[in-house]
């Protein structure tokens, strides 16, 4: 073979060699670029003024925990005993009627933890001031009832109450629903009877205060002295007015008077001189004259 066939044959193989080398470096470039780890922006701020938080790693967002925990919902009842014996008491006091304990525990849906302080529970109402226990009620299984602020449930125990009363404070309406919630309609009725006295709100007339009224000391007029008292024309102004009152000898209240003049105003009083004063020159009274008595 000729020396230039065999440098065209050197050239070709060359050639080959160096694509070869060529894509197997691309190749690994680009295995490398895939697992290198993303790098972090860094700021413009010098060190010491907040460049280490900058610094940091920001946590991949597929690896944050997303897991939203559900809410208890709200039924009503509580988890803490406190709570239970609230809801007793509120549950007493809507039936307005005796009510044994297991109908009581049955409404709270009392959870697992705090069942087994049901005899807690049963103590607690038993003591509680607005609870009335009865141990024998219900065939003696023992009754609950709620105990409002006044033992008044009907129109005959309304009307006793008052009756009992010593002073004339009455009670207020607020006092009265809270054992009985519907005396609205029969507090209404007893006033028109005249059983009672009731006294309203300017803003919507709803009942305010009650008191007991005794029919006997209601006062009947004639209807003649009605009918007189009615046809009796007043003057048409206060000036009418005051002038018929002097007519019949009687002093109007709205007519000015003088006020009356103290007696010996007129007079001025003399100044009276002080009898005693203070003497001065005592060691020359044998020398002086005294002309004590020529003082006006």
């Amino acid at each position: 073979m000729s020396l230039q066939a065999s440098f065209a044959n050197f050239n070709k193989d060359y050639a080959a060699t160096a694509a070869r080398l060529s894509g197997t470096q691309k190749r690994t470039f680009a295995s490398q670029a895939a697992n290198a780890p993303t790098p972090t922006s860094r700021s413009s701020t010098p060190a010491g003024t907040g460049a280490n938080n900058d610094l940091k790693r920001k946590r991949p967002a597929d690896t944050i925990e997303t897991t939203v925990y559900s809410q208890p919902a709200v039924d009503g009842t509580g988890t803490s005993f406190s709570t239970q014996v609230y809801y007793a008491v509120e549950y007493l006091k809507s039936k307005d009627r005796a009510i044994a304990f297991k109908d009581v525990w049955e409404y709270l849906s009392v959870p697992d933890n705090l069942k087994p302080s049901e005899g807690a529970l049963r103590r607690l109402l038993q003591g509680h001031q607005k609870v009335e226990y009865d141990p024998t009620g219900l065939n003696g299984q023992g009754s609950y009832r709620f105990r409002p602020t006044h033992n008044v449930r009907s129109a005959d125990d309304l009307k006793g109450y008052l009756q009992r009363q010593t002073t004339a404070q009455g009670i207020p309406i607020r006092e009265l629903r809270d054992g009985w919630p519907s005396c609205l309609e029969t507090v209404a009725e007893m006033e028109a009877k005249g059983e009672i006295l009731v006294t309203h709100n300017k803003k919507d007339n709803a009942p305010k205060m009650i008191w007991a009224n005794d029919p006997s000391l209601a006062l009947t007029i004639d209807e003649d002295y009605k009918q007189f008292w009615h046809k009796t024309k007043l003057p048409q102004n206060a000036n009418d007015l005051r002038l018929e009152l002097q007519k019949n000898g009687i002093t109007a209240t709205s007519q000015v008077k003088d006020a009356p003049k103290p007696k010996g105003a007129g007079k001025k009083r003399r100044k009276a001189v002080s009898a005693t004063g203070r003497q001065t020159n005592s060691h020359m009274s044998a020398i002086l004259k005294d002309y004590s008595h020529l003082k006006r």
